[in-house]
């Protein structure tokens, strides 16, 4: 069931600390990036602030700056996001690549995508994946309405329907009713993500496939990615179901350590309390790190898989930086 986790980490073996590290300072410098626009943000609010009068209203002037300052700080975001984030994420992706295929991931393939020659194609397939992206939100919001409005009228039809002979009676029919109509329209959403999950697989392939051959136009990179999706040997829908059980169980794991450490830590006294509630904070985030870490490194197990079947005169990229 975990076939694409444990190939990933046979595969890196001895470079996961390595992956790890650059993982975790190409996150802060990706946090720092997006300070630029939060500055803006910290501006406005602090002007706001000191602009109040002694009933604690801002002033016209204050509130002006603040607006002025919230629409820069918007407009920064949207884009340090398209012009700087995506392609340093998609440099961020290269480490895993190079971690699967038992190559040492270079910290300056972070930056690989914001080079002449890669960034102008980076930003071309990124304005395609934005299209797509927000055309599969709404699908998704309207079905997801569409699916709200459907479970109202069911649920009023029933409260029509219920003619109470007594409070009680049509309480607890009202309560069986609502958890049945609730569990539906919970598999129904349900329903509705898990294609959403194999647009996003395939969404990430595509990617994969500009991190390997950024030189190839950009719709030969949907087509690709598309195959590598739904016409390679490993199922996109075994990935899904392997991660979707990796996660559970791993959070499964996590609670029953949490509840042990919590029976621990309730005899203790105050000073080791708060010792010992370090300790296990720090083990969480190493943990969630590590659940994270391996559900994107089965992503690109599958990835690699899927390629070097379809497409085994491409096995080793064309492009190395």
């Amino acid at each position: 069931m975990f076939k694409f986790h444990l190939d990933y980490f046979k595969n890196g073996r001895g470079l996961h600390l390595k992956t790890v590290l650059f993982t975790i300072l190409s996150s802060i410098i990706m946090a720092i990036f997006m300070l630029i626009p939060g500055i803006f943000l910290i501006v406005g609010g602090v002007t706001m602030a000191m602009s109040q009068d002694i009933y604690g209203n801002p002033s016209g002037g204050g509130m002006a700056t603040f607006f002025i300052c919230l629409v820069i700080g918007i407009i920064l975001a949207v884009l340090m996001y398209i012009f700087v984030l995506i392609p340093l994420a998609y440099g961020f992706l290269k480490f895993y690549k190079d971690t699967d295929l038992g190559r040492s991931p270079r910290f300056k393939d972070l930056f690989m995508f914001l080079k002449k020659g890669n960034y102008v194609k980076t930003l071309k397939l990124t304005v395609v994946m934005f299209v797509i992206s927000v055309a599969i939100y709404i699908a998704m919001y309207v079905v997801i309405l569409i699916i709200e409005l459907i479970f109202l009228g069911i649920f009023g039809t029933s409260v029509a329907i219920l003619q109470p002979d007594s409070s009680t009676n049509f309480t607890n029919a009202m309560s069986i009713t609502s958890i049945i109509l609730v569990l539906f329209m919970a598999l129904v959403i349900f329903a509705v993500l898990i294609p959403i999950y194999y647009l996003v697989i395939f969404i990430v392939n595509t990617v994969f496939v500009h991190v390997d051959q950024s030189s190839l136009p950009t719709l030969n990179k949907f087509s690709i990615g598309w195959n590598i999706t739904s016409k390679g040997p490993n199922s996109a829908w075994k990935l899904l179901f392997s991660n979707v059980l990796y996660f559970i169980i791993a959070y499964i794991i996590m609670a029953i350590f949490l509840i042990i450490f919590s029976l621990i830590i309730a005899v203790l006294p105050s000073a080791l309390q708060i010792l010992l509630g370090i300790i296990v904070y720090i083990i969480l985030i190493i943990f969630s790190v590590g659940i994270s870490y391996f559900i994107y490194g089965s992503i690109i197990n599958f990835y690699h898989k899927n390629k070097n079947a379809l497409y085994p005169q491409n096995n080793k990229p064309t492009q190395e930086q």
